[in-house]
């Protein structure tokens, strides 16, 4: 549900809904309306919203995702996560690793836990599955 959806991306970002409406130009009753289902934004205000969270419109109103559209658990990729993706394919092997270390190294800082509990990569091939390890732990292994 929309709602609930607008909540959750609030909480990510840590911003009231005093905040989140300055940031997007509306009034506080309008994004507790939002939240509590009594009405939806309009065209831009979805635009504003989809901007501020930077997530496609298409996501805020949680439609299918297209076909062929890059996913990470199920939420589009942004044009940058894409290029970023792109330009880790064209590196060599070593390099790829070193990118994938420093990756890790600002997640670890960033949350600090230890390792991404989002990738498992095997040895060689760089064969990457979402989500967490197996093990309910997280590793992060590229030979």
């Amino acid at each position: 549900m929309f709602g609930d959806l607008l909540k959750e991306l609030r909480a990510q970002k840590k911003v009231s809904q005093t905040e989140l409406a300055r940031a997007i130009g509306v009034s506080n009753g309008n994004v507790g309306d939002w939240e509590r289902g009594r009405s939806k934004p309009g065209y831009d205000a979805l635009v504003a919203l989809s901007r501020y969270f930077e997530i496609s419109a298409g996501r805020l109103l949680e439609l299918p995702v297209a076909s062929g559209e890059l996913t990470c658990d199920d939420v589009p990729l942004t044009q940058m996560e894409s290029d970023v993706i792109a330009m880790l394919r064209l590196l060599n092997p070593h390099d790829r690793k070193n990118a994938v270390d420093f990756i890790t190294m600002l997640y670890e800082q960033a949350t600090g836990e230890k390792g991404s509990i989002y990738s498992t990569y095997t040895e060689g091939d760089f064969k990457q599955t979402s989500g967490p390890a197996a093990d309910g732990g997280s590793k992060s292994v590229i030979a």
